[in-house]
């Protein structure tokens, strides 16, 4: 009987992480459901035989799939040495009664130092892919948050999404005098893939938040000093930091630039947040960048956003920060 107790307690222990991690204001996660789609229009090439394009939705989000086969008896621009232009990238635009959906999801996406898509349009909702070769299988798969669709109202909305590429390429590598290589990036013109479907979608409410930031200052005491962090002859020893938000409290939402060679981060920053309930929680962290390796992580946070709604603000502090100087405004229903 105690070796019986004893393996309980350990297994109870094993599952306490996965209870502490799930917020009282946010919904148990849902298996996903598929959501119907009909076809308003496509070009030939795209068929049931080169894609096969799956929609689910589950906990506040859209699931786009796009599975392709290897494409090789379609014809794929062949530029004047010889060379099949296999690389091509999708473009995913959202339309509602015929006008793009305005979002500034991509404001906010491209933030991350990380994800730099110079072909991202700020206002409107839509994205690119990376670079794929269709000589090879592919698979695409985008998760949209709900909260994405702020600008839409509250209930069911007929969504189009149209699907397509405009042009090819190749990166060729050429070899140069000096034995060293130089790519060679060749591009035609040409739309084979076009397509525009439609499905039903239930918005949620959308809250909206503006969250200031005023400025934090490190730790440097007996358990944690910032200088030393990052060593370099060209300038001080010191973190070049910057923080960002995450929402849920474990998915990325924006961040700030980052401030060189400092202890204290002095920018003021604004950020609308979108969310889906009035009494709702976010993550805050706060690194040093780093060219060379992954960013060092100096505090995080994880809490209720009525905590932070303070007058004049709210001074707080975790991990190796000092403290953290931050405002919210009063949430509003923004899709009603």
């Amino acid at each position: 009987m105690k070796r019986m107790k004893i393996r309980l307690e350990i297994f109870l222990f094993l599952l306490l992480p996965f209870y502490s991690c799930t917020s009282p204001f946010r919904k148990a996660d849902q298996l996903p459901k598929p959501i119907p789609y009909i076809v308003l229009s496509k070009s030939a090439a795209f068929s049931n035989k080169y894609i096969t394009l799956t929609i689910d939705s589950s906990a506040n989000s859209i699931r786009i799939k796009m599975q392709l086969s290897s494409i090789k008896d379609l014809p794929i621009p062949i530029n004047k040495k010889g060379d099949t232009l296999f690389g091509t990238s999708f473009h995913f635009d959202f339309y509602c009664d015929n006008k793009m959906i305005k979002s500034e999801f991509n404001k906010h996406r491209q933030t991350n130092y990380l994800n730099k898509d110079s072909a991202s349009t700020a206002d409107n909702l839509c994205f690119v892919s990376d670079t794929i070769y269709l000589n090879a299988p592919n698979e695409l798969i985008y998760e949209l948050p709900m909260h994405a669709l702020y600008s839409l109202k509250k209930g069911k909305q007929a969504i189009e999404l149209r699907i397509r590429q405009s042009t090819f390429t190749i990166d060729k590598r050429t070899s140069k005098i000096d034995s060293t290589w130089k790519h060679a990036d060749l591009y035609n013109s040409t739309c084979l893939f076009d397509a525009k479907i439609k499905f039903d979608i239930n918005i949620p409410t959308i809250y909206k938040t503006t969250i200031y930031g005023f400025g934090l200052q490190l730790k440097n005491d007996s358990t944690f000093s910032p200088a030393g962090m990052d060593n370099t002859i060209w300038k001080s020893s010191y973190p070049d930091i910057y923080w960002t938000i995450y929402y849920p409290a474990n998915t990325f939402y924006a961040q700030t630039a980052y401030q060189s060679s400092t202890d204290r981060y002095t920018d003021r920053d604004t950020f609308n947040l979108y969310h889906y309930y009035l009494e709702d929680s976010l993550g805050l962290g706060v690194f040093d960048h780093d060219n060379l390796s992954r960013d060092d992580g100096l505090g995080y946070w994880n809490g209720e956003m009525n905590y932070l709604r303070r007058e004049p603000l709210r001074r707080f502090r975790f991990g190796n920060v000092d403290w953290f100087d931050m405002k919210l405004s009063k949430a509003t229903i923004i899709n009603q």
